[in-house]
């Protein structure tokens, strides 16, 4: 996994961004692939997550989102998480639906939050993150960008299937925002990652020989898209 540190190092070095998007629990094993809970594999995540920010300000980047395994009260949470090289890591919330079949035994390994996402206003920018199976099922986009939300963040782990990137694209719509979403690479997680305008627009994609990408965006085009259709439509 330290590879995958430094190649985002060196990337970032050369071309500095305002928000990184990362894959789901970057950094550490697909773990929750296994039916059979362990609790050796569990705190081994739990421990490297633990010292995520040493390899995140590293990184040219005015700030990071993603999400880690952490424990809290004996319940295992997949957490999000916000961070900014000024002021560290700060906490988010617990990813609320959970997947539970071959590939992806994620209500195994971990317990389900609240059902509750709230937009985050960090200076400029109000986001939310929808983590990967919840960008898929999950009703939030629509009242996320009715309170406001101008990106929504998906960190995914998942295979290639075109519908995860009709979810992102309708979740985009949905709340008139940007959906930038960072899959795990590897194994079966096939998928690449996209950036959605707020119409549902895909504007920029990863390749093989284009691991990592990055595109300016304008905010305000997200501020306007919610005077438009089908946002303006009344509930």
């Amino acid at each position: 996994m330290s590879a995958m540190w430094r190649r985002l190092e060196r990337e970032l070095a050369k071309a500095p961004v305002d928000l990184l998007v990362l894959p789901e629990l970057a950094g550490v094993d697909s773990f929750w692939g296994s039916p059979v809970f362990s609790e050796v594999v569990w705190r081994q995540a739990v421990t490297t997550h633990a010292k995520i920010s040493d390899e995140l300000k590293r990184l040219t980047a005015k700030r990071a989102l993603g999400t880690r395994a952490v424990e809290v009260d004996t319940r295992r949470w997949n957490e999000t998480f916000l961070w900014k090289p000024e002021s560290g890591l700060v906490r988010g919330r617990p990813k609320a639906w959970l997947p539970q079949q071959e590939g992806g035994w994620e209500a195994t390994w971990f317990d389900r939050g609240p059902q509750n996402v709230l937009p985050v206003r960090d200076d400029e920018l109000c986001f939310a993150e929808l983590v990967c199976t919840e960008i898929m099922v999950s009703t939030a986009a629509r009242r996320l960008g009715q309170a406001g939300v101008q990106l929504i963040a998906a960190p995914r782990a998942t295979g290639g299937h075109p519908r995860w990137e009709v979810a992102t694209r309708m979740a985009a719509i949905a709340a008139g925002a940007f959906v930038v979403t960072a899959n795990r690479r590897g194994g079966s997680l096939a998928g690449g990652s996209w950036i959605v305008a707020p119409d549902g627009d895909v504007l920029a994609r990863t390749s093989e020989g284009n691991p990592i990408i990055s595109l300016e965006i304008d905010l305000a085009a997200a501020d306007a898209a919610k005077q438009t259709y089908p946002r303006n439509v009344r509930d």
